[in-house]
């Protein structure tokens, strides 16, 4: 099975369960036949490169409705001898077609949202984590030598965002988002977003992440009621 990013492995396996569920019946029923169109819907599903589970229900309704066009294609063929039902299959596969090509715009649509909330919100989550990215201003000068240098303070390592965990992840990208999952020791009870996988809550609250760690000790100071007697 081809693994969804940023969902659990349970949650990959109901969504593709799902997509099998609904695909029509192909030309080859045999086990090998069938093995292989399951094989290909789930490998397109993976090349539409859905990053989460609302990219990957999209996915998955885009692949769905693809091989049910080709199917009422193939039923046309085969009712050559009755033009109604001809006419009703093609019908049947342009309107599977044009839900499809609607969920491609959608998908995209989705996909640059994401793209553009990651490039806008990971640089300064980032930094109010204590990472530093390359400074544009003028280096100070160096002190005097009748003054002893103050040694430089110890940067932790710089992490990519693929070599994050999903804790890290979350926090980067929904900092407001984690804080409240962090002041409320677990998810909201008047929850205003939707909920992070239940491993990354658990994360979350256990991580020793510089990330993790950092929107825990902002949380403290800025809510301090919520906090008062946890360390």
């Amino acid at each position: 099975m081809l693994a969804i990013p940023n969902i659990s492995e349970a949650l990959s396996r109901a969504i593709y369960a799902e997509l099998l569920a609904h695909l029509p019946p192909g030309s080859d029923n045999s086990p090998e036949g069938i093995e292989l169109r399951n094989q290909r819907a789930m490998t397109v599903v993976a090349h539409l490169l859905p990053e989460n589970a609302a990219e990957a229900d999209v996915a998955v309704q885009i692949v769905g409705a693809q091989f049910h066009a080709r199917d009422a294609l193939r039923a046309a063929v085969c009712a050559a001898h009755d033009p109604a039902e001809v006419r009703r299959c093609r019908a049947q596969a342009s309107s599977m077609m044009r839900q499809a090509d609607s969920g491609i715009r959608t998908l995209l649509r989705l996909q640059a949202e994401r793209t553009k909330a990651e490039k806008e919100l990971r640089p300064a989550a980032m930094e109010r984590a204590g990472y530093w990215f390359k400074s544009v201003s003028v280096p100070e000068p160096d002190p005097p030598a009748s003054q002893p240098a103050v040694p430089p303070l110890a940067v932790p390592p710089k992490l990519q965002y693929g070599a994050m965990t999903p804790a890290e992840r979350y926090a980067t990208l929904y900092p407001d988002r984690a804080t409240h999952i962090l002041v409320e020791q677990g998810v909201p009870a008047n929850l205003n977003f939707p909920p992070p996988d239940p491993q990354v809550v658990q994360e979350l609250l256990s991580s020793g992440s510089p990330i993790v760690r950092a929107l825990y000790e902002t949380a403290k100071a800025t809510w301090p009621s919520p906090w008062d007697g946890v360390s």
